[in-house]
């Protein structure tokens, strides 16, 4: 008798009800594509995303990328493949650095110091 063939005799001996409680108790560990997606590598998921392999794992670890942690390898979910920005915390804009940068034409206030330029401090002397 064959795996089959025995398979079919116990089904044939059980009734309804309790078919349907096997069938419930295996459809978690049924394979389905639906329910179970496969999961790309790194390669695959930055050939997809135009980027190199190394920087989808960055964005990986950094939290901007969902992807599932498996022993110590990255795999993404084909349909969480999306870059979006995020925001920056605090309410930060964007163009804070910016404001802050010195203008190419200033010299550092360092340089103006040495000339005496700048603003100075005075110093007591004890």
């Amino acid at each position: 008798m064959t795996g089959h063939d025995l398979g079919a005799a116990l089904l044939a001996a059980l009734d309804e009800k309790t078919i349907a409680q096997l069938a419930e108790r295996l459809r978690p560990h049924l394979h389905d594509n639906h329910n179970h997606p496969i999961l790309l590598t790194p390669a695959q998921a930055a050939e997809r995303l135009a980027l190199h392999p190394k920087t989808v794992v960055r964005m990986a670890r950094d939290g901007r990328l969902p992807a599932t942690k498996i022993g110590t390898g990255w795999r993404f979910h084909p349909n969480q493949l999306d870059i979006t920005p995020t925001t920056r915390s605090g309410g930060v804009a964007a163009t804070c650095s910016i404001s802050r940068r010195r203008r190419v034409d200033e010299e550092p206030a360092s340089v103006r110091a040495i000339r005496g330029d700048g603003p100075r401090q005075e110093r007591s002397v004890a």
